[in-house]
């Protein structure tokens, strides 16, 4: 066998050149600055060739560099795949939105597990950018990313956004009309801070000023004070449609929803006929496709009670 470079010296390098950083490859390597450094001039001394640039507080791949991490990258995980199905227990690294773990993610991974019980699905949440994200992780879920080489995505979810409120705003009649919402709290959350403005304006109430308007910090925090009837909230359809169905929330305004950014997941291109990766994405397709005809029948369904004939 041919003489081999020194792994550990391999993997700084690849980390380091994908993310253009030293440091952030010495987080997800979860080693010091100083030590991915000497493993790539480790590297580049047996190799003599220099594989990066220095420039001051930066770095950048030269060409013989971009051309060596084009063929490091996908032989190690060739190797983490090869390992991975030698492995009695598979573990597949998720990374999603919060709200999305917790009220769509969660509710349906038990029939994953069932399914395929010897894959461990560790999941993380965050909402930072894809291309921030550690190497180490195998699918990223989030809404609608702009393309970044080297990652290949798949739409697997529709998504649209209404208005939602606990079923006892609308005694009285206090809110039969959009211009009712004078009279009533908006909920806001910061990671989507203009879809309020949005909808007012595709359905010509952009002038309208609410009673109230209520910020918080997460998604799941507006839907929750929602359920507890502290104001109106803008529901994401595949985070609501189970709460819309049980009748805990409803939908005041009927049929004026506000397509959006669809849910997407994404994974990096050497890793995307990885059989466990691939297990867990076609799951996810199933999952979403399944989803989606079941919010056409729970849409139907609501729309056609009385309320809204």
């Amino acid at each position: 066998m041919s003489r081999l470079p020194p792994l550990n010296s391999i993997r700084a390098f690849e980390a380091a050149g994908r993310h253009l950083s030293f440091t952030r490859a010495a987080e997800e390597l979860c080693v010091t600055h100083g030590a991915v450094s000497h493993q790539v001039k480790t590297l580049e001394e047996w190799l003599g060739v220099p594989l990066f640039r220095r420039l001051g507080q930066s770095v950048q791949l030269t060409d013989q560099g971009r051309l060596y991490l084009a063929s490091v990258s996908p032989a190690l995980s060739a190797i983490a795949s090869a390992s991975r199905s030698l492995s009695r227990h598979e573990v597949l690294r998720v990374n999603a939105l919060p709200s999305f773990i917790m009220r769509w993610l969660f509710p349906r991974l038990v029939s994953f597990r069932a399914a395929h019980p010897t894959i461990e699905v560790d999941i993380s949440s965050g909402l930072e950018p894809v291309e921030e994200l550690s190497g180490d992780i195998d699918v990223i879920i989030r809404r609608e990313p702009d393309t970044v080489p080297g990652l290949v995505k798949r739409k697997f979810i529709p998504e649209m956004h209404f208005p939602v409120c606990a079923p006892s705003l609308l005694k009285d009649g206090r809110l039969e009309g959009i211009g009712d919402l004078r009279h009533h709290t908006l909920l806001h959350c910061q990671a989507r801070p203009t879809v309020w403005n949005d909808w007012l304006k595709a359905f010509w109430q952009d002038s309208l000023v609410p009673a109230q308007s209520l910020q918080l910090e997460h998604l799941y925090f507006a839907l929750q004070a929602a359920l507890d009837g502290l104001g109106v909230a803008m529901g994401p359809s595949s985070l609501v449609a189970s709460d819309v169905a049980s009748g805990r929330l409803v939908i005041p305004f009927g049929r004026r929803m506000l397509p959006c950014r669809n849910y997407f997941m994404i994974l990096r291109q050497e890793r995307q006929h990885d059989p466990v990766v691939k297990t867990f994405c076609d799951w996810l397709e199933r999952e979403g496709e399944q989803f989606e005809s079941d919010l056409g029948v729970i849409l139907e369904k609501v729309f056609s009670a009385d309320r809204y004939c």
